[in-house]
Order: C-alpha cells, then sequence, then structure tokens
C-alpha cells in the first residue's frame, strides 16, 4: 500500500510540474526597429501583412508602398550610415516562435530600386547618394509574410 501512494503522488507531481513548462506559442506579427549609430532605435511602420497565428489570422493590403512610406515620419540617415534591424515580437499578442526568417530590404525611389546587403547581424549600410527614399523590408517565417516601410531621408 505504502508503494501505491508513493506511485501516486511521483504521477501528481510529474503532472504538475508538466504543467509549469506549458509555453506560449501564439505568434504574432514582430515589430520592427532600425537601430541607428547615433540615434535611439526607430520603430518601423507595418505595411503588407499576411500572417497566421492561434490568435488569428492579419491580413492587411496598404496598396502603393511608397505613397504610404511618405505618409510617415522622415527617418534622418548619414550618407554610408551603418543600421542594424531588429525584430522584436509582439507584446499584445505573446510570444514568438519565428525561426530563420528570410530577409529582404530594399530602398525605393520613383522607378528606381536600391537592393540592401544584409549581414548575419542584421546589419545594412545605407548608400551614399543624398535624397530622399523608401524603406522596405520583407520579413518571410513559416507564420507568414511581414513588410515594414519607413521613410528615409539621406543628408
Amino acid at each position: 500500500m505504502k508503494g501505491f501512494f508513493r506511485l501516486l503522488i511521483g504521477v501528481l507531481f510529474t503532472f504538475a510540474l508538466t504543467g509549469c513548462f506549458r509555453e506560449d506559442y501564439d505568434v504574432g506579427v514582430p515589430t520592427a526597429h532600425l537601430s541607428l549609430e547615433s540615434k535611439p532605435s526607430v520603430k518601423l511602420t507595418e505595411g503588407n501583412i499576411s500572417w497566421s497565428s492561434s490568435s488569428g489570422d492579419v491580413n492587411q493590403r496598404i496598396g502603393d508602398v511608397q505613397k504610404f512610406g511618405l505618409s510617415q515620419d522622415k527617418i534622418k540617415i548619414s550618407p554610408g550610415e551603418k543600421v542594424f534591424l531588429d525584430f522584436q515580437e509582439n507584446e499584445e499578442n505573446g510570444g514568438d516562435i519565428w525561426t530563420d526568417p528570410t530577409l529582404k530590404a530594399v530602398l525605393l525611389n520613383g522607378k528606381q530600386r536600391i537592393e540592401l546587403k544584409m549581414d548575419d547581424h542584421r546589419e545594412l549600410k545605407f548608400p551614399s547618394n543624398k535624397g530622399s527614399y523608401i524603406l522596405a523590408v520583407e520579413f518571410v517565417s513559416s507564420r507568414g509574410t511581414a513588410q515594414y516601410v519607413g521613410n528615409i531621408s539621406i543628408q
């Protein structure tokens, strides 16, 4: 009988502990931030979104990315400045489990399209050409696609 109670207590203890290890896998759309060398981090605005998670699907279409980008606050960048892209979990939707997303970044200026090379640390280097550009960043993971937009002024 003693053995039975020990076994029962052990099983109940095991079930109680497994409840403590539960993780939140609700994956909301991450937020994107540009970390600048000389200024505080700037949050980029969500553009076109097609995302699926247990909290629901997000489908957002903005249409003309350049027109939408021009409506955002200007982010002043020095010619040739290096910046870092940082993605953070969306606090409103809870956790993040996106791993190894595919990232692309381009600068748009009218019909001109400049692909920005990104290293493994998500560092980008802006061109030396002064002017106004729209930064479009694409984040692709198993949960979907998110686009982020910024109004860049290289001066």
